[in-house]
């Protein structure tokens, strides 16, 4: 057919000049801006991986920088350190000089006040020493750690007869940083599911975990955490008789059914027993171990009492299970007596109460309660045996830093930096209040040497531990500065324009452009063949 109102000529040929026009816009686009990937139409993946990679990439260089500051840091501390090393240095030569017979009275006052003036300014430089506006030396940069604890304990073995100590109302009061005392309330054994009903002369009120659950009740008041340590029985001596048995030794409550043989070594036989109480203990929560020292030890990781007994009519002792002491007096573990049970009559008993840490990252002080007071046990209560130690409890300054050298949460490089300020661990052998004050005489001079020498030690070793870190950072920076070179090469593969294909489709697609306008025009024109039909 011969038409004139469709031109299909023309428009074949405009559609391929739109399409060249639209590469010629990308080619230009990415020659433009030096991209391959402008928006997520030109690569939807590869953007998502380039906008990734970048994030990666501008952490790393981030990381880079923290680690350089880091340095920076710590060799700001260390100048510090150095001097505190010379000045000990010459309060050592004081004191070494004050020592010496030659000198008079008069003549050690005049090198003690250099000494006194040396002590004073370590002191200071700790308690001033800055980095970025704070101090860097008192131990208090960073988040605190090495808070104070104080270790307690129940009384440490009980048999049935005895009821094993809890606290009761008035027994313990906690101070807390602010001097507020505050009274911790009675341990109840419904706080301890593990221990209750589960052992035989166990009372679960005295319970390491419900002595700690107790005081954990009042952290919100006093600051103080209490944590349940391992009720921990430990036993020196393994006897194998000359005669097999068949026994039964009863593990918080669980029977655990031996067969102990007359031929077995020693190490057979706690081997032998150390795997049946472990077998059972998903049920009584003991685990055995051998001791290496020719026992076997059983602890309740959780903090539960610790009961065990077997029946002593039957002719066994502790020994012939790996428990017991090679002592004088005894052959079974200390405390284990012989008491009555209503199902076994007379056994071997014993009950282990774990410890209680107490930890605050604040001055406490632990003392006795109210009903503390008087004379009598039943007033005087479950204080002192119950293991704890009336008196304050002080902070240990030390800060950590945690540095940040990677792009994850996980990657972090810490310094633990001590107090070398007057009562800290670092320089308080000879700062503090209880270190040798003075060189004024030859006995003080002696006792400065040995604290100064102390002192001494400490600084090195911290300075060491801060060239070691330091000496990690950099290898830190050369690592992630390889990392993210190699990471923005990858990031370039993917994202960046290829300067000589982009140019090749720009003159491509310009000369497409040109060719297809000619062959429009030829197509406009070739309508112009109707006319001739026409006249």
């Amino acid at each position: 057919m011969t038409v004139i109102n469709t031109n299909i000529k023309a428009l074949y040929t405009q559609g391929a000049l739109k399409i060249s026009q639209r590469e010629s816009r990308v080619a230009m686009q990415q020659l433009s801006t030096g991209k391959r990937i402008n928006s997520a139409k030109d690569d939807a993946a590869g953007l998502a991986i380039a906008a990734r990679m970048t994030q990666n990439i501008q952490s790393l260089n981030q990381s880079v920088r923290n680690a350089g500051d880091a340095i920076s840091f710590i060799q700001t501390a260390e100048g510090a350190t150095n001097d505190i090393t010379s000045m000990l240095q010459r309060m050592s030569e004081l004191a070494v000089q004050s020592s010496n017979a030659t000198y008079s009275s008069d003549q050690r006052g005049y090198l003690d006040q250099e000494f006194q003036q040396l002590k004073q300014e370590i002191v200071r430089i700790a308690e001033t020493h800055q980095w970025n506006g704070f101090p860097i030396l008192n131990g208090k940069a960073g988040t605190p750690v090495g808070a104070p604890t104080a270790t307690t304990s129940v009384r440490a073995v009980v048999d049935a007869a005895g009821a094993g100590n809890a606290l009761v109302a008035g027994d313990l009061e906690i101070v807390n940083s602010k001097g507020v005392a505050i009274a911790i309330p009675p341990s109840a054994g419904f706080q301890d599911a593990k221990s209750l009903n589960k052992a035989f002369s166990s009372n679960p009120d005295g319970s390491a975990i419900a002595i700690a659950a107790a005081i954990n009740s009042k952290t919100s008041d006093t600051g103080v955490t209490a944590t349940a340590n391992p009720a921990v029985l430990s036993a020196t001596k393994t006897v194998v008789g000359a005669a097999s048995i068949q026994t039964a030794i009863y593990i918080n409550g669980v029977k655990v059914s031996l067969s102990l043989s007359a031929g077995q070594t020693a190490v057979q036989r706690r081997q032998y027993v150390m795997d049946s109480i472990n077998a059972q203990t998903a049920d009584h929560g003991v685990q055995a171990g051998d001791a290496g020292n020719g026992g076997l030890t059983l602890s309740t990781a959780d903090g539960r009492n610790l009961s065990v007994w077997y029946d002593s009519t039957a002719g066994v002792k502790g020994e012939d299970f790996g428990l017991g002491m090679d002592t004088a007096t005894s052959s079974d573990p200390a405390g284990l007596t012989a008491v009555a049970d209503p199902t076994l009559g007379t056994v071997a008993a014993a009950t282990i109460y774990g410890k209680v840490t107490l930890t605050s990252i604040n001055q406490f002080t632990v003392q006795p309660g109210s009903n503390a007071t008087g004379s009598a046990p039943d007033d005087y209560a479950n204080f002192t045996s119950l293991g704890f130690t009336p008196g304050p409890v002080n902070v240990k300054n030390i800060g950590r830093l945690s540095f940040q050298v990677g792009p994850s949460p996980d990657q972090i490089i810490s310094i633990d930096m001590g107090d070398f300020g007057k009562d800290g661990d670092i320089t308080g052998a000879i700062t503090s209040d209880k270190a040798p004050t003075n060189i004024s005489n030859v006995k003080s001079a002696n006792d400065v040497i040995q604290s100064v020498n102390r002192s001494l030690d400490a600084v090195a070793a911290t300075r060491a531990t801060m060239g070691a870190v330091m000496n990690r950072l950099q290898h830190v920076v050369d690592n992630l500065t390889n990392v993210s070179m190699n990471e923005e090469a990858s990031r370039s593969q993917i994202e960046d324009a290829d300067y000589a294909a982009a140019s090749t489709e720009l003159a491509r697609t310009q000369i497409m452009q040109q060719a297809a306008t000619a062959v429009l025009a030829q197509a406009n024109t070739d309508m112009q063949t109707v006319m001739k039909l026409l006249q």
